[in-house]
């Protein structure tokens, strides 16, 4: 009988060890909503937000554009046959920069910030925000895992957004930049209307 506790002990360790390699529970999350996380000082993996991660800090909702708070990391989706732009978006007070990981791998880092701009509480207008660290990154289609880690750092929480490639609409800068284009376009041949000798 004591050689079978003995095996059973060893067992139930194998199944303890194992549970404690696998991630704890990922989130799933939905397409085309803005995704609340927290963050703390540089170098520690940012964090849902409580109540939906009990083992969070509390974030304060937008109070423009609807969003949701994230549960425990890593945060887990389908990104559909056309891919995914992952679109993410420091807020508050200029400063903090993040590093992204699909599946634990480097996929870049979101833009240099610079001053001391606050772009308030808003995902939305904070994108276009001078100063303000943001960035978008295209996935490919399939399963991903995401976890973000801030580089730099004065703590508070920030958004992301994960839109299917073929849905997401272009950041303002983008749509400003094509009218632009489709200007200089219209106007060359008129150019050269009034350039031909009559």
């Amino acid at each position: 009988m004591k050689h079978w506790s003995h095996y059973t002990r060893m067992f139930a360790g194998v199944l303890l060890a194992l549970a404690a390699a696998l991630p704890a529970s990922a989130s799933q999350i939905p397409l085309g909503v803005w995704q609340e996380f927290a963050f703390e000082r540089a170098g520690r993996p940012a964090t849902g937000c409580r109540p939906v991660d009990p083992d969070a800090d509390a974030c304060f909702p937008s109070l423009g554009t609807p969003s949701e708070f994230l549960g425990p990391a890593p945060w887990t989706f389908t990104a559909p046959s056309d891919g995914a732009i992952l679109t993410v978006a420091d807020t508050f007070l200029a400063g903090d920069r993040f590093e992204v990981f699909d599946f634990g791998v480097s996929i870049g880092l979101t833009s240099q910030p610079f001053g001391n701009n606050i772009c308030g509480d808003d995902p939305v207008p904070c994108l276009t925000a001078e100063g303000v660290s943001h960035g978008t990154f295209l996935l490919p289609e399939g399963d991903h895992s995401l976890s973000i880690t801030p580089v730099v750092s004065f703590g508070g929480s920030a958004f992301f957004r994960v839109d299917a490639a073929g849905d997401s609409a272009p950041e303002p800068s983008t749509c400003l930049l094509l009218m632009l284009g489709m200007v200089g376009l219209l106007a060359r041949p008129l150019r050269r209307a009034q350039a031909r000798p009559q």
